[in-house]
């Protein structure tokens, strides 16, 4: 990734522009005015096949830029309309206009169509007037007279801070590199129009598996895995407890038999009545019944749905970054740190492998 930028003295910031290099046609997002040599490198790099462009104030120069190029023109599904030149490519929630890519909508933004891109491999993200870098190492919004509804951009900004960020870059101001999520956290938690770290389950979309590849999902479905999960801490500054809702159909199972070393887990059961699979035996639930997994063998667990309904299950537990986890029915051991999943069996002799 390649950034140019463009002082703005009445503004007292710089104006951020981004170029991403890749194999199947690079992609500029927010086009300022460049220079020659800028040209001379972008054609050395490839040119540029697509352009996304944030919110209808940040087209910018995409249209000279498209046609210079002749690059694709992408943006928000509500700005779209709204921009000056040809939209190619209207772009929602949850999109992925290229490889690692995910787009975020807004509401309550200066534009209706406020759009950000989120790069989870990188742990970062781009934005565009969502916030800005200033004054530099901190973020803001624009002043509450310039947005459509202070509140409602205020607590839709809790998308960004739910992605726990390690990087932002934004379109306007100095870019936060390490410890966004921070410094994300401290800005929306400084408004007083607005409790961020309260929110309703009916204001979280429910989604079936998120962060699986198709491959995963067509496993889970083979196994007869499926629920639907709502992700409640992230949203609202939890980052040593993990908060979510699994509403899991009847005959369905959430999750295989796992047990944690380091995550102690409560279940607490708002609706329907699910079993919980032990090494002990099985164990009807019913509404209001609270289940305690400790750590180790003895909290070794798995929710399944017997009934003919659907049951609702409140998840809690300790958040931790490096945690092993043991599944017995397959014998896979997760090592989630190294993102690594091994068999337990069999058993290696300490040197096994060296020379």
């Amino acid at each position: 990734m390649y950034m140019w930028s463009v002082w703005q003295p009445d503004r007292n910031v710089f104006f951020n522009s981004y170029f991403i290099r890749r194999p199947d046609g690079n992609i500029v997002v927010d086009p300022l005015a460049w220079t020659s040599e800028d040209e001379k490198q972008m054609e050395a790099l490839g040119g540029v096949a697509h352009i996304i462009t944030t919110n209808r104030d940040h087209e910018r120069m995409s249209q000279l830029l498209a046609e210079t190029f002749g690059a694709k023109v992408a943006a928000g599904e509500r700005d779209a309309p709204l921009l000056k030149q040809q939209v190619v490519a209207s772009l929602r929630e949850g999109d992925e206009p290229f490889s690692g890519a995910r787009v975020i909508a807004f509401d309550g933004l200066k534009s209706p169509g406020e759009i950000a891109l989120s790069l989870p491999g990188s742990k970062a993200a781009i934005v565009g007037d969502a916030l800005w870098g200033d004054p530099a190492g901190t973020v803001r919004l624009l002043a509450d007279d310039k947005l459509l509804d202070p509140k409602a951009a205020v607590l839709s900004l809790r998308k960004l801070w739910a992605l726990r960020l390690e990087h932002l870059l934004v379109g306007d101001g100095a870019c936060i590199f390490g410890g966004a999520d921070r410094v994300i956290g401290d800005y929306l938690q400084s408004r007083a129009d607005v409790y961020v770290n309260r929110i309703n389950v009916d204001e979280i979309n429910a989604i079936s598996y998120p962060h699986m590849s198709e491959a995963h999902r067509a496993a889970a479905s083979a196994g007869n895995y499926e629920a639907f999960l709502q992700e409640i801490g992230d949203f609202i500054g939890a980052r040593r407890l993990g908060y979510w809702i699994a509403t899991v159909p009847p005959g369905k199972k959430f999750c295989p038999l796992h047990s944690h070393q380091l995550e102690e887990e409560l279940f607490f059961v708002l609706e329907g009545e699910p079993t919980i699979r032990t090494p002990r035996g099985d164990f009807a639930c019913r509404k209001g019944d609270m289940i305690c997994f400790p750590v180790g063998d003895v909290g070794t667990h798995q929710l399944v749905n017997r009934s003919d309904k659907p049951c609702t299950v409140f998840l809690l537990g300790n958040d931790e970054r490096e945690e092993v986890a043991y599944y017995p029915d397959s014998k896979k051991v997760l090592v989630r740190g190294r993102k690594l999943r091994v068999r337990s069996e069999p058993a290696l002799d300490y040197y096994d492998g060296e020379t």
